[in-house]
């Protein structure tokens, strides 16, 4: 456990999931040895303990019509949430078969470029700039489709956050 910037800090990160009841035996032997020395820590982690405790003993009641309302909105936003998945599967077939139309014509695409290049004597950089254009049309047609989207979809979320926090 690296991460942890001190035993102290690893002492607290460990009781915080012990309070879960998801540590580990070597885990918990560390732990207790840790508290049996360090008082400060001990104190620390009983404090957090009694408020845990304190906090399981309050009871919220909210009236019937404020529950029915939040579910109501919990389900319109899983619909808008599906809704917007759904809108976006045809973007990830067309970007997947974009994607593989790319890698299969490349070759075809190369050669008959070349070739009608130098049939008609075009200079090598303008043809070759003509196939990268042709080539990446799918994918930027697909990128294009995508930043469409994207603003509404970041308008949508941002709307949500904004009532949420309200």
């Amino acid at each position: 456990m690296s991460h942890f910037v001190n035993e102290h800090e690893r002492a607290f990160e460990l009781a915080c999931m012990a309070f879960a009841e998801s540590i580990a035996d070597s885990d918990r032997q560390w732990l207790d040895q840790h508290l049996a020395a360090c008082a400060e820590c001990a104190a620390h982690i009983q404090q957090t303990a009694e408020i845990v405790s304190d906090l399981k003993k309050v009871t919220l009641n909210a009236s019937i019509d404020l529950v029915q309302s939040t579910q109501r909105r919990v389900r319109a936003l899983g619909m808008q949430r599906e809704a917007r998945r759904r809108r976006m599967r045809p973007i990830w077939i067309s970007s997947a078969f974009a994607s593989a139309w790319m890698a299969c014509t490349a070759p075809y695409l190369w050669q008959s470029f070349d070739l009608t290049g130098h049939w008609l004597h075009i200079p090598d950089l303008l043809w070759q700039m003509g196939f990268l254009v042709a080539w990446f049309t799918p994918a930027l047609t697909g990128a294009a489709v995508a930043l469409w989207l994207h603003p509404q979809l970041t308008y949508a979320n941002s709307s949500h956050a904004r009532r949420a926090m309200a």
